[in-house]
């Protein structure tokens, strides 16, 4: 087989995954909160590097070209999205450092927790306080759903201390932003921790902001930008098929021809 076809093949399904990466981020460019993921990319070793022993007499002019491009896993961006004020009471954004714990339902266990920066909140009918975009539970410092008066005026300070009529009813669970590696995406604009992975301690450095959430973190033109280059890439190694599979193809009639 053709060692070009190889490393054309492995470009174009890299600027294909780039592709829809980025494109998934540009349809989140209105998601409150959203965090864009990242592509990361590596070259592969050659074939002599990768399994020692395997070629006695390599080709050392086909190692020159490399091992082609790989796909490493993706990871989450957790840069800073801009504040937008909303004035309602139960909007909140993290301003620095900082991610709300969410209770998915089945426990309190780390692994079943979830982590967001989606600040849109409400108080649904049973006056636990909860996330607006999926309806669950936003937990205090002890792991508990955070129960609220539906008919008091709601105030939260800059360390998420919850007030009512006067008096402190919970305080929210804001833990620290762990490495990007550490994060996977649960869906639901949610995210969770990556297998093994301890919660961060509760001692986040971010400042609550009520009356305020925090917009997507996309860059539109970066992104769009981005996303042309890759598709370039991607007819680019394409094209690059179509010839190595045109030289093959006129090798195998010339040599039936001679033979």
């Amino acid at each position: 087989m053709n060692y070009g076809l190889y490393l054309s093949a492995a470009g174009a399904l890299t600027s294909m995954h780039q592709q829809d990466v980025l494109a998934n981020n540009l349809a989140n460019i209105s998601t409150v909160g959203f965090k864009p993921d990242m592509v990361f990319t590596r070259q592969r070793l050659p074939e002599r590097l990768e399994s020692p022993g395997t070629f006695a007499d390599p080709n050392r002019l086909l190692e020159r070209l490399g091992g082609g491009q790989f796909v490493q896993p993706t990871r989450v961006s957790l840069r800073q999205g801009t504040l937008v004020q909303t004035d309602n009471d139960l909007d909140l954004a993290l301003e620095g450092e900082g991610l709300l714990v969410i209770g998915a339902g089945r426990s309190t266990a780390d692994e079943h927790l979830r982590l967001t920066r989606d600040g849109r909140l409400t108080i649904n009918a049973d006056g636990e306080l909860v996330m607006a975009a999926t309806g669950m539970t936003v937990l205090d410092r002890n792991n508990l759903p955070i129960r609220l008066d539906r008919s008091a005026p709601v105030r939260i300070d800059e360390h998420g201390e919850i007030m009512q009529n006067g008096t402190s009813v919970a305080r929210l669970r804001i833990v620290a932003t762990p490495d990007a590696e550490q994060l996977v995406k649960a869906g639901d604009n949610l995210l969770r921790l990556a297998d093994g992975t301890p919660m961060p301690p509760s001692e986040a450095d971010g400042r609550v902001r009520q009356g305020y959430t925090e917009a997507s973190a996309v860059d539109p033109i970066l992104t769009l930008n981005a996303m042309m280059n890759a598709a370039k890439a991607a007819q680019a190694n394409l094209k690059m098929i179509q010839y190595h599979d045109n030289i093959l193809g006129q090798m195998c009639n010339t040599f039936a021809r001679v033979a």
